[in-house]
């Protein structure tokens, strides 16, 4: 089943991830914050966001 975002509900997601991160004050925060994004969220996989985090560490 294919369900499409709209623009507003889209704008809506980015305002309240961008709203909780500027709270964050480390970036261990950030990422404890997307680990329970991430739990709540059907289909985003854990390993290609740890790839793409440990390929900005190096």
């Amino acid at each position: 089943m294919v369900e499409e975002v709209t623009n507003k509900q889209l704008q809506f997601i980015t305002w309240l991830i961008t709203t909780a991160t500027d709270k964050c004050q480390t970036i261990e925060e950030v990422r404890e914050l997307n680990k329970d994004i991430r739990l709540h969220s059907d289909g985003l996989i854990d390993e290609d966001i740890t790839d793409l985090s440990d390929s900005n560490n190096n």
